[in-house]
């Protein structure tokens, strides 16, 4: 190469290299103005980062290391748990064979008789053997609620209790026949105890006596089907008595028994099961999550030690580490902030890869929490996969954004203490999205 070729090609790395920190300071000033320009980020805490994973860099930071309420968006914290803890398959039961009995118990599978699950792997085990059945009051260590659930959203769909051997989804469900133009319940089990009610303008919510499995509920088809299910109160007589109407057999309840050679059998994919969790934003299956990774440890059946492990040997983020309370996000006790948000997304890409990341999460105008929000225009792709995370007077989005020049950037949107509905911020946070996609 002469001197010449030399000097021409030093000459143009610098004027690319000085486009790109001119471009780079463009996009800054012009996130400076969307976020900081807006009435409505304005209002309250809002935070937000926004980083290339292929170079290591925050391309953008507003309040990136103040602490948020981050509602579900923990469950991304839950996922790489899940992703390290667990094997391909998760667990389904812990049982062993002594004589001509078959003795079980719980590993927190949520997914038991679920009614979005259609293949049954543990039921066909537990309905084909021919041995005895007999079941085994599980060690479970924890309170149906975790710290910082709201008591009160005990009859809500999206807040059932955390248990050992969850069935149907510890909730009874108000499914609709189109023949026959009309709701029913299932399980069948509930029937005589579940009223169905009609549809009015003081009877929207549901009920439930608080200690009892008495319903009454006033279904909706403009619902998602899921939504029009409520929680029922848990025990192990009435797992015990589920069973056994559901396998049309004896079941028998052992209360102490020790497993001196047991067995996992395992139902499901992992990844199945974290999709579900995080599309949906499925509260139950985040926290069963933490008991399939104690199973699978030959741990107790209990959560805190699940967290404090992954943070202490997986999930190391420093500083302001997450404040880490429960599995789902419903706990107001979780703290994250928006860059240790982008710590946990690099630990989870450490395991899998972007595509695979972008399989699990919600997708922008297509499915899960997101169907209806950062839909792409004719003729484009997605580019929002994220998670969501909204409590009232909170909401985030923590994710991966694919603009519009190719590249996959990581984001953490963080909105907290706003006194409007999630309308107006959402809508907001959309705007600045699509900036991103396209300028970035």
């Amino acid at each position: 190469m002469t001197r010449k070729q030399v000097l021409f090609f030093l000459a143009l790395s610098i004027v690319l290299s000085s486009c790109g920190a001119i471009k780079g300071v463009t996009n800054k000033k012009m996130m400076n103005k969307s976020l900081s320009k807006a009435t409505m980020f304005d209002s309250h805490l809002t935070g937000f980062a926004l980083y290339d994973p292929a170079d290591s860099t925050f391309l953008y930071t507003w309040n990136e290391n103040k602490y948020f309420t981050p509602a579900s968006n923990t469950k991304l914290l839950t996922f790489y748990a899940g992703l390290t803890l667990l094997r391909d398959s998760i667990p389904g039961l812990k049982y062993t064979y002594k004589g001509d009995s078959l003795f079980f118990t719980g590993t927190g599978d949520p997914t038991f008789l679920h009614p979005d699950f259609e293949d049954q792997v543990i039921f066909d085990l537990l309905m084909d053997t021919t041995y005895s059945l007999h079941y085994v009051k599980p060690q479970f260590k924890d309170e149906p609620f975790a710290p910082g659930w709201s008591w009160e959203d005990y009859e809500y769909y999206f807040q059932p209790e955390r248990t050992a051997f969850p069935v149907y989804g510890n909730t009874i469900r108000y499914v609709y026949d189109s023949v026959g133009d009309k709701f029913f319940v299932e399980p069948s089990f509930f029937k005589d105890f579940a009223e169905i009610r009609e549809i009015d303008s003081e009877k929207l919510s549901p009920y439930r006596l608080q200690n009892t499995n008495i319903f009454s509920f006033a279904p909706d088809t403009a619902r998602s089907a899921y939504k029009n299910s409520v929680p029922f109160k848990t025990s192990d007589a009435l797992t015990v008595a589920l069973l056994e109407d559901t396998l049309k057999r004896r079941v028998n309840w052992v209360e102490d028994f020790e497993f001196e050679h047991s067995r996992l059998a395992y139902s499901r994919s992992s990844m199945e099961l974290f999709a579900f969790m995080l599309k949906r934003s499925d509260n139950l299956a985040a926290e069963q999550i933490l008991y399939l990774c104690a199973t699978e440890m030959r741990m107790p059946l209990q959560a805190d030690p699940i967290r404090f492990f992954t943070q202490e040997q997986n999930l190391k983020i420093y500083p302001n580490p997450p404040i880490w309370k429960d599995g789902s996000g419903l706990s107001r006790y979780n703290l994250v902030t928006p860059r240790s948000m982008i710590a946990v997304l690099n630990y989870i890409s450490s395991e899998i890869s972007i595509e695979q990341m972008k399989q699990v999460l919600a997708v922008g105008g297509k499915d899960g929490t997101l169907k209806n929000w950062y839909k792409p225009k004719a003729g484009e792709s997605p580019y929002v996969f994220a998670k969501t995370g909204t409590l009232s007077n909170n909401h985030n989005l923590t994710g991966i954004i694919h603009t519009k020049s190719g590249k996959d950037l990581f984001f953490s949107f963080m909105n907290n203490n706003y006194a409007s509905s999630s309308r107006p911020v959402k809508l907001e946070m959309e705007k600045v999205m699509r900036l991103i996609y396209e300028k970035y």
